[in-house]
């Protein structure tokens, strides 16, 4: 139903970008921007702001090693690594801080208060529901939208039976959307090849849609795929490799991943290719330009590619990205099949790679997660998975 831009350091400048507007809201990250400076941005973006939904990711799941502009922001408490993080009463405070913050700032919905805890446990899961339904007694006093953050251990999905009782505990409770935190630890680029936990994710996707709940799933990256195919509704995803997946340390290294080499989204391939890669496909035709043309970022990155004047196309990498996250997301919230048709392409593709004799220059670019996505859809989506 929707993408939305998940915001990361110096992000803003994306989002009046004309052939992105198919983008429905922000996902504003305190992390990165102090409130004064999400109000300035929010008022520069003029008439496009009143299409755009806003919502505020309080992040508190943020590791205490580098917390960036959130202690400048109302919510947060200094006392969050010290306080009871049972007291209820605690909570009731944040939670009507961030109501009064949002208002402040201008935003439509609050994701709510998660914190990572030691054991993923049922009582964690009732206790996430629980204060989510405090902050929406308070938000919905002041017309504000609220969303149920779920921060749920991938590899944890794999165990029979957890989707289904994560699921039922989840949808316990008054509140219709879903702001769902897949966490695991793998690093920047890296693609997620378990399939058993990748089904347990998409199971659990599925058990929510089914019942009426509305899933946002963050900090998405190639992986729309899967969730998509699972019936989210919506997806959020940011310019940066490292804000493409959460893990506590894509907090710790802004530069790994997307700022210092520029990438080239294929979506024959299902993966992001250096441009040594994207020059030596191109010589043996297994860059299909033609596919390209509906996005503008890609067809300019090819000229710049092609002049062979060693032009920067970082920025030009990061927008062709969003792009097609934009376009896969429409395309498969029209037809969910479109995702395994996809992923079946990209195998015989990945194939024809293999079998021309080439060697990528990038080591870690293999298309070995093809089968295992295939896979998970097919486990993930059966009625008894």
């Amino acid at each position: 139903m929707a993408v939305y831009h998940q915001m990361g350091h110096d992000s803003w400048n994306l989002i009046d970008e004309k052939s992105l507007h198919g983008y429905s809201g922000i996902v504003l990250s305190p992390v990165n921007d102090p409130p004064e400076n999400v109000v300035t941005r929010l008022s520069k973006l003029g008439k496009r702001r009143d299409k755009l939904e806003i919502i505020l990711d309080p992040q508190f799941y943020k590791p205490s090693s580098d917390r960036g502009h959130l202690a400048s922001w109302s919510h947060f408490s200094d006392d969050v690594d010290t306080v009871n993080l049972g007291d209820i009463s605690w909570w009731e405070k944040r939670c009507n801080s961030l109501v009064a913050t949002a208002r402040d700032i201008g935003a439509n919905a609050i994701c709510s208060p998660a914190m990572l805890p030691r054991v993923y446990d049922d009582d964690y899961y009732r206790w996430t529901v629980d204060c989510a339904q405090r902050l929406q007694d308070a938000a919905a006093a002041q017309g504000l939208d609220t969303l149920l953050t779920a921060i749920v251990r991938l590899q944890e999905l794999a165990k029979k039976g957890t989707p289904q009782r994560i699921a039922s505990i989840l949808t316990s409770n008054r509140i219709s959307r879903l702001y769902l935190v897949l966490y695991d630890d793998l690093g920047p680029r890296e693609q997620r090849t378990d399939f058993e936990a990748l089904a347990g994710a998409i199971n659990l996707i599925r058990l929510l849609e089914d019942a009426g709940t509305r899933v946002l799933v963050a900090f998405s990256g190639l992986d729309i795929l899967l969730w998509k195919a699972a019936g989210a509704s919506d997806a959020a995803t940011g310019k940066f490799f490292n804000l493409r997946r959460f893990v506590p340390g894509r907090w710790e290294d802004a530069s790994e991943g997307g700022r210092v080499v520029p990438y080239w989204t294929d979506g024959l391939l299902i993966t992001w290719l250096r441009e040594d890669d994207v020059k030596l496909l191109d010589k043996q035709g297994l860059i299909d330009r033609e596919s390209t043309a509906s996005n503008p970022y890609a067809q300019r990155i090819l000229e710049v590619i092609d002049s062979g004047m060693g032009e920067a196309w970082m920025a030009l990498g990061w927008r062709q990205y969003l792009h097609w996250f934009m376009e896969v997301e429409a395309a498969i919230d029209h037809n969910h099949s479109i995702a395994h048709q996809l992923l079946v392409a990209a195998d015989s593709r990945w194939g024809e790679v293999n079998g021309s004799g080439i060697y990528l220059f990038d080591r870690q670019n293999t298309g070995d997660w093809i089968r295992p996505w295939l896979n998970a859809i097919r486990l993930g989506l059966q009625t008894n998975p």
